[in-house]
């Protein structure tokens, strides 16, 4: 078994994907020495990652805010052949973690932009009635380092 691993340094790469992504896993403390992860659709504007959460959500009530915490996104893609390798590779796949501090979202402009970026990346159409019920906490990732990983191995 054989892996090549390549650290992306290309910003616009990363946001694009950032960007283009649909969901990713949140690690972060909760409640009292407990760590959890959470996979969750995420909206990723000015270098920092946004998550919602409806107005009874546990997980929102016993956030650790001011607190460290970490976003990752995978994107798989086809195993290419290549010749530098020394190998034929059967897997392939991106990796992007967004590592800062989380924050609760206080400002009402600010959530209502999101809000409108968050149904623009996920609703097919912006007809008929919206529940923003899904959509009533934010919290932000206020990204302090953000890693990029490409790996092939096979």
């Amino acid at each position: 078994m054989r892996k090549n691993i390549t650290q992306i340094r290309d910003m616009e790469l990363i946001e694009s994907e950032l960007r283009s992504n649909v969901a990713g896993v949140l690690a972060l403390n909760y409640g009292s020495e407990k760590i959890t992860q959470i996979a969750t659709p995420f909206i990723y504007q000015d270098k920092n990652i946004y998550i919602f959460f409806n107005n009874e959500n546990e997980i929102f009530e016993n956030i650790h805010f001011d607190d460290s915490a970490s976003f990752t996104i995978i994107k798989t893609g086809k195993a290419k052949k290549r010749s530098d390798l020394g190998f034929y590779p059967t897997y392939s796949f991106l990796s992007i973690s967004v590592t800062g501090t989380i924050k609760n979202v206080e400002d009402a402009k600010l959530i209502e932009d999101l809000r409108q970026s968050y149904l623009v990346k996920y609703k097919r159409s912006m007809e008929g009635e919206i529940d923003l019920f899904a959509l009533g906490r934010v919290i932000i990732i206020d990204s302090e380092e953000i890693q990029a990983f490409e790996e092939t191995g096979g």
